[in-house]
Formats: C-alpha cells, structure tokens, sequence
C-alpha cells in the first residue's frame, strides 16, 4: 500500500483471530506501519465462530484458523477452517476448505516444516489430530487422531482430566510434540507425513501442578522452552532432537518475586535473534522479559513491564525484530511495543487498534 506520494504506508501484515460467533468478524486482515506502529484493519472475515487460534502455510500463500468449540455442524469436536492468501493484498478468501478436529475446543494448531500435515491440539477433547495438506494447501480429513492419558496434575479445578493446549514440530526432526495442561507433561510423537500417521514416542513430565500450555524449541540451541499456566513458571528443556527425549532442567517464574495476586501465564516467543525470551501474565498483566544463555539455554530475568490492557493472551513480534504486539482478550485492544535489538528491553508505544476479544497474532510470511 502507498500513499498519494507514491511512498510505503505499511511495511507488513498481520492476521488478527478473536472470540466471537460465526455472524461476528473473527479474522482481522491489517497492515503494519514498522515505523510508526500503526495498524490498520484492511478486512474483516465471518463465518468461523471462535478463530482462537491461527497459523500460516510454510509457502506463505494459506491461512488455517482453529474454531473453537465443542461441536461443528451437529457433529462433536471443533475444526480448522483454510483460506488463502491473496498474494498482493495479503486479503484472505474464503475457500470453503474446512474438517474436524476429533476433540472438542481446538486451540492451536501448527504445521510440519515442508506444510504436508497441519496438526491441531483439543483441549477439552484431551487430544491431538493431524490432518493432511494437499499440495495446493487444501486440508483433507484427519488421519490420525491421538488421546492423551496420564497421571492428572493437583489442581482439581484444571486438571480435572488431560488437556492438550499446544502442538509443535520438533524442528529437523520427525518427531511433535504436544503440551497437555492436565497431565503436567508433554508427549511426543513421530509422524510420518507421507502415511498421516502420529504414533506415541515419549512423555517428559514437568513438575507437578505446572499446567504447561505453550512451548516453543530454540533455532540453534537444544533448548525448548514450557510456559506453564497454573504456576506461572518456564521450564527449560534440554532436547534431543536425534532420539526425540526431551529432559526437563532449570524452572524460573515468569512473576516478580513480590507478587502473591490471581495470574494464569499466557503465551511465549524468543525474539529474532534467539538471545531473548517473552511471556505474558495475565492477572499481573505484564510481559516479562528474560536474556537466554547462549551456552546451555537458561533463562535470567531483566525486565517486566505493564502489558497495556487486560488478560495478555497471544503476542507476536514483528519479522523484522523490532516490535512486538499483544492481543488483550478482555480489554479488545492490540497494544504495541518496540524491542530493543542490543538489550532485548520493551518500550511501549502509543500505537493501538481496538477489537472484540482478539486472542492471536500472526505475521504474514515476507
């Protein structure tokens, strides 16, 4: 996009997924100004009832979003919806593409490197599934679909059952891996693409009452990182990406030491360099900020600062490094921050775009 002076007045787009009913738009198109941080909202998609949760095709060209809820068109589960991406706008069209998840309340989904399978995590159904990716990026009908078990954590009120909230690659590998909230640990999977098939390959507890919900792997070290919902802490991961073990090492909390309120940890992300790690709190309402060591992964505090709105959901940082976006569920509004590069320190902008329960981010691929 220009402006009348022939000048850039984006420098990126963005996907934004909300909370909502399928008359409601749940999918948000805009642009992203990198120099000013301004966002502009260039469409609104209906038709998907809850798009919690977003990811993009490896080639660029396909949006999948995850609806969730509890049944799909008088069937049980949730589903994952596809659109594709118009290549010169970044605009979604509807394609009609869509299939169950097996499990109720679908709340992320990720794709393999090469973007053959699309792999979705049920967290009421307790479960995970992989659908497969034709190579015009159509979804077919899971193939293999999974049920967690296990010891359940000690939080009754949570972990009244398995709860699988996160699947993601296990990067040059065959292997998945899925965090389960209930059962304070994350299970491993091979799979192979080409069969569609997932099959069990390990389980690596964290501590007990953790509730892990999200993970991501580092690019370059062999570390992952757990962010655990119920007690707020991360769990770094010593990996081995050849046997596909993952070994629980060092717990740090993503809470100042003086904070005794209400607080469910939300999402995380290493910056682009990979020396940077952020969380979100939601109840403390903060982002905080941790230098990763570039040895042996471990993580050391060096910041926290206030998230500008209420419940902190998913964030993401901009593919250039420089900025990063949050999405507030309860307060509607995607509050913009930039990243210094040397110190990996927040600074909150003034920048700011006002919606309906936004709950994720996705940057288009550049």
């Amino acid at each position: 996009m220009t402006n009348q002076n022939g000048q850039p007045t984006s420098s990126g787009t963005l996907y934004i997924g909300s909370y909502g009913t399928a008359e409601e738009p749940t999918i948000h198109v805009c642009t992203f100004n990198s120099k000013t941080g301004e966002l502009d909202v260039i469409q609104r998609v209906s038709g998907l009832e809850n798009a919690s949760y977003l990811t993009l095709h490896p080639s660029g060209g396909r949006l999948y979003a995850a609806s969730e809820t509890e049944a799909t068109g008088g069937e049980s589960g949730g589903s994952v919806a596809s659109f594709e991406i118009d290549e010169s706008t970044g605009q979604l069209s509807i394609t009609g593409n869509r299939f169950l998840t097996h499990g109720a309340h679908p709340c992320y989904i990720s794709t393999d490197e090469e973007g053959k399978v699309l792999f979705a995590a049920n967290y009421t159904g307790g479960n995970v599934a992989l659908l497969p990716i034709a190579a015009n990026g159509e979804l077919a009908t899971a193939s293999s679909v999974q049920q967690h078990t296990g010891e359940l954590g000690p939080n009754a009120a949570r972990q009244d059952a398995p709860h699988a909230h996160c699947i993601v690659p296990l990067d040059h590998s065959p292997f998945v891996c899925a965090v389960d909230l209930g059962i304070d640990a994350v299970v491993t999977y091979r799979f192979d693409a080409g069969q569609g098939t997932l099959a069990p390959h390990g389980i690596s507890k964290v501590h007990r009452g953790a509730g892990p919900r999200h993970l991501i792997f580092h690019p370059e070290l062999r570390a992952g990182y757990v962010m655990n919902e119920l007690d707020s802490t991360i769990t770094v991961l010593k990996v081995d990406a050849e046997q596909g073990v993952l070994t629980a090492g060092q717990s740090i909390s993503a809470l100042p030491a003086d904070y005794d309120g209400y607080n469910d940890a939300a999402d995380i992300h290493l910056g682009v360099s990979g020396r940077y790690l952020y969380s979100t709190n939601r109840g403390h309402n903060s982002i905080a900020v941790f230098a990763v060591d570039q040895q042996n992964g471990e993580l050391s505090l060096i910041q926290h600062i206030d998230c500008g709105g209420d419940s902190p959901r998913n964030f993401a940082i901009s593919p250039d490094g420089g900025h990063l976006l949050v999405a507030h569920q309860k307060t509607g509004n995607i509050a913009v921050f930039t990243v210094d590069e040397e110190s990996g320190l927040l600074s909150k902008t003034d920048a700011s775009l006002q919606l309906t329960s936004p709950v994720c981010i996705k940057f288009a691929k550049s």
